[in-house]
């Protein structure tokens, strides 16, 4: 089976758990009374012991104590994007349709729909750009549907800013269709898409690569396709990660190379470049001893918060066991996080907040006795203590935090 319909299956039997957002960042608003809360967005526990409806809940300290969902309200999206101190919820329409409701704190702290909603295709990548727009992108389509949908939502105005349509073809190779697995900005003027590519049946032929598509912003016209075959595929599908620009202004993009005989590692693309740097390889497998990474996260500076798996056996596994480390790509350095167990890959992409001063990380995981927790990371001591419990909960897919 193409691996975009089993996936599509495997999410119908875990019960549409939700993806979490890109950027966390909040913005401060000039009607802000100052204050700031952490949001999450979690899955009440359903009749059968799975996950049932989402539920975005708040809290005002990630040190201690519990959080329960009853203290939230419901919502019916699937994906959630943060931006302009706004909180995007996205319908997962499996027709292509995907209507989207943004919420803000008031000013007592409460979470309240604020503006209509806003139709538009189903967002299958989404990312931030800048500090008043997000990016979404629909179904990749097939050969005989070879188009896919990219659209602007002005998240300050609370309305599409443009739609584009780009033909996938050229991106197609000995009959393998593209899926993307993210949208991230380059720049002021170009989005990188990283992709992969798959048959109608059985695997893919060409894991042994990474891809990236170039859209022109904010036109989103297609510009060209780079590859690496020094490592494997980048990013997971519908992960959102897999790429970062950087404050320097290199990109930097990350592989776990999973079922192929190249190594996991770090590239790059240079300040101002489309193409990768064949200059710079960070192969963290080898530096590792052995691991594979699963997924990282922007920490800062040149750090990157990364899971790795803790054996081959686990590689490639939705909810294979990972620890976590510190990844600096500049001095190619790992630094093993303490403090913080081991424990089973959570759908997607890892939660994670980090603090505007880049000093504290906060990071969601559900232990060997199937309880959530958040474990507050000191970037520069790579040291985590446990904190704030999530209870009544199936699932949390988003933290991030909004003023008001």
């Amino acid at each position: 089976m193409k691996l975009k319909s089993l996936i599509l299956s495997l999410l119908c039997l875990i019960g549409f758990a939700a993806c979490d957002s890109d950027n966390n960042d909040p913005v401060q608003e000039e009607n802000s009374n100052g204050n700031n809360k952490y949001i999450f967005v979690a899955y009440s526990v359903g009749s059968e012991g799975v996950e049932s409806a989402p539920y975005i809940i708040s809290t005002n300290s990630l040190s201690s104590g519990t959080l329960d969902l009853s203290k939230g309200i419901e919502t019916d999206a699937y994906s959630f994007i943060v931006q302009n101190n706004t909180l995007f919820a996205a319908v997962y329409g499996f027709a292509g349709q995907g209507p989207i409701t943004p919420y803000k704190l008031n000013s007592k702290g409460a979470v309240e729909q604020i503006g209509n909603k806003i139709n538009a295709v189903t967002a299958a990548i989404y990312g931030t750009v800048n500090n008043n727009e997000w990016i979404g992108g629909g179904f990749t389509g097939s050969s005989t549907s070879p188009n896919a949908t990219l659209f602007r939502v002005d998240a300050v105005n609370l309305q599409l800013a443009g739609t584009n349509s780009i033909d996938l073809t050229p991106l197609a190779i000995d009959n393998e269709w593209p899926s993307w697995h993210g949208v991230f900005q380059v720049d002021n003027d170009k989005l990188f898409i990283p992709y992969v590519t798959s048959p109608d049946n059985g695997d893919s032929k060409h894991k042994d690569r990474a891809n990236i598509l170039i859209v022109n912003y904010p036109e989103l016209t297609y510009k060209k396709a780079i590859h690496d075959t020094r490592t494997g595929e980048l990013g997971s599908w519908f992960g959102m990660q897999g790429l970062q620009q950087i404050e320097d202004g290199d990109v930097y993009a990350w592989s776990p190379a999973a079922g192929v005989d190249n190594p996991s590692a770090f590239i790059r693309v240079k300040k101002g470049a489309e193409e990768f740097d064949q200059s710079y390889f960070f192969n963290v497998e080898e530096k590792s001893g052995g691991l594979k990474l699963s997924r990282a996260e922007y920490l800062g500076g040149y750090k990157f918060l990364t899971s790795f798996f803790v054996s081959d056996e686990q590689v490639g596994q939705w909810n294979g066991r990972t620890k976590l480390a510190i990844v600096d790509v500049q001095n190619k350095s790992i630094t093993w996080v303490t403090g913080v167990p081991e424990h089973a890959q959570m759908s997607y992409k890892q939660k994670i907040y980090v603090e505007d001063d880049k000093a504290t990380a906060h990071y969601v995981l559900k232990d060997d006795n199937n309880k959530f927790f958040v474990y507050n990371i000191d970037i520069a001591s790579a040291q985590g203590t446990k904190g704030l419990e999530i209870i009544n909960a199936a699932d949390v897919t988003t933290i991030s935090k909004l003023t008001y």
